[in-house]
Parts: C-alpha cells; structure tokens; sequence
C-alpha cells in the first residue's frame, strides 16, 4: 500500500515507521474533496438571529469582531452533521492574487454540481470552517485563516515543502458577506486574499483546474453572469476596491 507525499509522489505505508526515513517522507498528503462534502465534520455556526442584529447594528464585516461579539452573546456553536436551521455555517473563500490579477477557473460538474455552481467560472476556493480547523494558535478567529490555507494548499497541488525557502504566508481576511448555500440556504461567506508567489503558475495538468487564467482587476468582466454567484458578489467588491484606490 501507498500514501501520497507530494502532487504526483507516492511512499510505501510500511517504512511510515522507519527511524531512518526523513520526515518530510512521512507527511500524508490528502486528496482534493468535492464541495458538498467539505461539511462532513461538525461545521462552525452563527445565529441567524445574531447576524440580522449584527448587519443591522453594525458598521463592518469584521470576522474576529463579529465572532467575539458572537460568543459574548452565545450565539456561535459547532453543529451536528444534520445542522440546524437556526444557524449559518460559516465557510472560507480563497482568492488567489498575483500583482494586479486573480486567478480564475471553471467549476467542473464533479466538483460542484450545484445548478448556480456547475461549469460557471469562478475565483474562489471554498471550505466550510469545522471543529477541527481551530488551534491554540487560531483561537480568534475559529481556525478560519487555516482552513482557507489549508484548502488552497490542497486545491493548487502545494505543500510546506513548496515554500522551503521563502516564509509561507497566511491568506489574509477581506469582508464577509452571507449568501446562499446549498438548497437555498444561506451561509455566511469570508472572503480571504492570498498572494501566491512568483513562482507559482497554474496548469491544468498539474492542478486538474478547467480553463484557469489570470483576471485584471482593474476592470469588471465583460461577461460577469458566466461567474457562479458567489464570485459575482465577491469580483463587484474586488474591482470596486481596486477603482477607489486609483
């Protein structure tokens, strides 16, 4: 039996105990998921009540402020694989930014296969927060800073062992907004930023991505409903930053 180690490497299960075999040998290397089975662990959830007092009191969409003020008024909880109504689960969404663009790609059906989803372009890497993404080291914001640089990781074929001689960067929080989930149920979505390094470019062979490419920020999209509607809402506040700053 084989467990994989890198994109396209493989290492035999029975020498996973040998003192002799470097570590970096020993590290398992997991398989890309489909969507709708990112929530399969207990998912973080917010009161809806709690978030339509906090959209209408508030003036920002600050994750670590918005979830301490959540658990001020214990309204946040992980919940039961069958969910529960009451609460929003709370899911990542990765961008991946170079200079002045963001890569972009095409959701294949297997992947997504959510009507508004399947074969839409999309600039986002999505990953539903659960129980196991908070740390010691993430305690702020439930672990959701790790769970979106542990979904690109694995989305883009990457790995520690990628980054042995620069410092590997977090993504970075941008706004939050709540949209709709999987049967019309609604999530509450953090957007996040990372800024890939130069050496990093996309392939389709290595990464199984459909079509991807690099989109120019400082113009919306000619054709903007071909994006699935998540990456619309996100791409309207993108550009809308980037124009403020000129």
């Amino acid at each position: 039996m084989f467990y994989r180690t890198e994109p396209g490497l493989f290492f035999l299960c029975e020498l996973i105990s040998d003192p002799n075999i470097p570590e970096k040998f020993k590290e398992v290397f997991p398989a890309r998921r489909r969507t709708r089975d990112l929530q399969n662990e207990n998912a973080l959830g917010i009161s809806r009540d709690f978030l339509r007092r906090w959209r209408e009191g508030a003036d920002g969409w600050d994750l670590v402020e918005m979830l301490a003020d959540a658990e001020r008024h214990e309204a946040v909880r992980y919940l039961p694989q069958s969910g529960d109504a009451e609460y929003a689960t709370l899911w990542t969404f990765s961008l991946v930014r170079r200079n002045d663009e963001m890569l972009s790609y095409r959701v294949g059906r297997y992947r997504d296969d959510r009507e508004a989803f399947a074969n839409k372009r999309t600039i986002g890497f999505p990953g539903a927060v659960t129980v196991s993404d908070r740390s010691l080291f993430s305690q702020d914001d439930y672990g959701a800073t790790e769970n979106a640089l542990r979904v690109l990781l694995l989305d883009l074929d990457l790995s520690s062992q990628s980054f042995l001689n620069e410092k590997l960067k977090k993504p970075s929080p941008l706004f939050t907004f709540e949209a709709e989930g999987d049967d019309g149920v609604t999530v509450l979505l953090v957007v996040l930023e990372w800024t890939c390094p130069d050496w990093f470019e996309p392939t389709t062979r290595k990464l199984s991505l459909n079509d991807p490419c690099w989109l120019d920020l400082s113009v919306q999209p000619n054709n903007i409903d071909d994006f699935e509607p998540w990456s619309k809402t996100t791409l309207r506040r993108i550009v809308s930053r980037e124009l403020a700053k000129e």
